[in-house]
């Protein structure tokens, strides 16, 4: 019986080993499937991270650009901040330029009419004063005619026309070396004022 026994255990062997050939033929048709399924999804992983990775470098490349351009805008932006504030300020010094000058123009316009004023009303002065210096100067002219053409008038009669001739004179003199200084004068020289 033992012998049938190892006979029987050796016939169930092959079989046995004949059942895992057939199902490890299965498992590996299975596996190569599944594998060949791993390796396609792999292989359109690894596309879709290059693609992302593209898209990436492309978008970070895109973003430095921009980045940069920003960065001009902005330094162009502030030239042109900077410009406009000089021009504002020159401007603004310009304005105050004018309204000085306009300031300065109405005051020269008010100092030349004083002036004009001043000069007609010296003019009227010298004009009244050349009028009695000339009286003065005929009446002087007749009284030395009248003193000459008399020569039998007495020594009394000639000296008084004389004394009153030398009066007149010297207060012409005096007014002539003190004339009243105008208003202009006491401006331009300050230091003549008494």
């Amino acid at each position: 019986m033992p012998t049938k026994k190892k006979s029987s255990s050796s016939a169930r062997k092959p079989a046995r080993g004949s059942r895992k050939n057939s199902s490890s033929g299965g498992v590996t048709a299975m596996a190569s499937a599944q594998l060949k399924q791993l390796r396609k999804t792999v292989e359109q992983l690894k596309s879709r991270l290059e693609k992302e990775a593209k898209a990436n470098t492309t978008a970070s490349k895109v973003i430095a650009e921009a980045k940069k351009a920003r960065e001009a805008l902005m330094g162009q932006m502030k030239k042109l901040r900077d410009e406009g504030s000089r021009l504002t300020k020159e401007l603004k010094r310009a304005l105050g330029d004018a309204d000085k000058r306009e300031a300065a123009r109405r005051q020269a316009v008010e100092k030349i009419a004083e002036l004009r004023a001043e000069l007609a009303h010296r003019t009227e002065e010298l004009k009244r004063k050349s009028e009695e210096l000339a009286k003065l100067a005929v009446d002087s002219a007749g009284r030395a005619k009248d003193i000459i053409m008399s020569e039998g008038a007495s020594t009394s009669a000639s000296v008084s026309p004389t004394v009153e001739t030398e009066s007149v004179a010297a207060e012409t003199i005096r007014r002539e070396e003190s004339p009243r200084e105008s208003s202009i004068e006491g401006e331009l020289h300050p230091e003549r004022k008494n």
